[in-house]
């Protein structure tokens, strides 16, 4: 291990080096994730965005090795701790998944087994990974379902997944993930099918349970709304790639990727100048047989011949990274439009 990977271990929980995850299909090979690097450090919520089908959600399963059959990480290493989980034995794998890192699904009700009562699915799960007893996990899964706001918990524990809401469902998958104490929560669009309302109760949920308990956070979603309100830093995602990090902020306030520019330019807001809301033209990359270099360059205004020879992640300032040739050139444009 070199110093500066002993340096990264020094101050994050997960760190994910140039990983490279694969998936053999009829079609060709998906190359879904194409050296991807990112790291998220102890206590600290970190968002996961770009469009569908940019490798966000086949990240999370290529951290926790639970690919579907057609689909392996060929190259790189996942640190958790200092230890590279793709390396780990299958064995001790079960022992991190759920107890020491923990996925919520963005679809409670495919998530939870209709024919099984919520106490049923909820204390096997914590009887498995912790040593209690029968009674003694009945009662984590009851308090635990009481903190994420479920009321008369001591009834509705016996209930079926069918008799309780979609809000309501995603508080239990909240309550089950907790009720591990992971140290690391992978929210996978926890919010995606539930209404505007309900989606402000359980990002609330999360982020309570997330303060109370010192957990890290892993938030992966297309929503910018969600992660502005809910994130430390941010790393965007473009075809496979981590195009721009950086604190949540900063990159909200002076983005400096045209790909993320063109992300942020494409949100709703009271105060904009222009009364149409820009696109980005063309379309996401087929990763069967992706563009050369920069898989975004297709659709750059910037793009020059040498975007089709790719770029690195490169430190920018302070905790800033990019990848892009062009940055000081977008950055003079997005100056002089202002």
């Amino acid at each position: 291990m070199t110093e500066e990977l002993k340096s990264k271990h020094n101050k994050n929980i997960l760190l994910v080096e140039n990983i490279y995850t694969y998936f053999k299909t009829e079609s060709g090979v998906v190359k879904a994730l194409d050296g991807v690097s990112f790291d998220i450090r102890e206590n600290e919520s970190v968002g996961i965005v770009g469009e569908s089908g940019c490798g966000k959600t086949v990240t999370s399963r290529s951290i926790l090795r639970i690919l579907p059959k057609n689909g392996e990480t060929v190259a790189g290493q996942i640190f958790y701790k200092g230890v590279d989980l793709l390396k780990l034995p299958e064995h001790l794998m079960r022992v991190v998944r759920g107890k020491e890192i923990a996925l919520l699904f963005q679809d409670p009700l495919s998530a939870l087994n209709p024919v099984l009562s919520i106490r049923e699915q909820m204390v096997d799960v914590i009887k498995l990974h912790r040593k209690v007893n029968e009674s003694e996990a009945a009662e984590l899964a009851i308090n635990m379902m009481r903190q994420v706001g479920i009321p008369e918990p001591e009834q509705r524990i016996d209930d079926y997944p069918h008799q309780y809401s979609g809000g309501m469902r995603q508080r239990i998958l909240i309550a089950r993930a907790l009720a591990l104490q992971p140290d690391l929560l992978i929210a996978d669009e926890p919010t995606t099918a539930l209404d505007v309302t309900i989606q402000a109760q359980v990002l609330k949920i999360i982020k309570d349970m997330r303060e109370k308990l010192g957990l890290s956070l892993m938030l992966i979603t297309h929503n910018l709304g969600v992660v502005s309100e809910n994130t430390d830093r941010i790393h965007i995602f473009y075809g496979g790639r981590v195009v721009e990090s950086g604190p949540t902020r900063e990159i909200f306030k002076d983005p400096h990727h045209p790909y993320t520019i063109a992300l942020l330019e494409s949100i709703p807001a009271f105060d904009r100048k222009e009364k149409q809301l820009k696109t980005i033209p063309g379309s996401v990359p087929q990763l069967i047989n992706p563009p050369p270099g920069c898989r975004f360059h297709p659709r750059c205004e910037f793009a020059t011949e040498i975007c089709k020879t790719r770029p690195t992640l490169e430190k920018f300032s302070e905790d800033r990274f990019v990848a892009c040739f062009h940055v000081e050139e977008v950055l003079k444009s997005r100056k002089s439009k202002s």
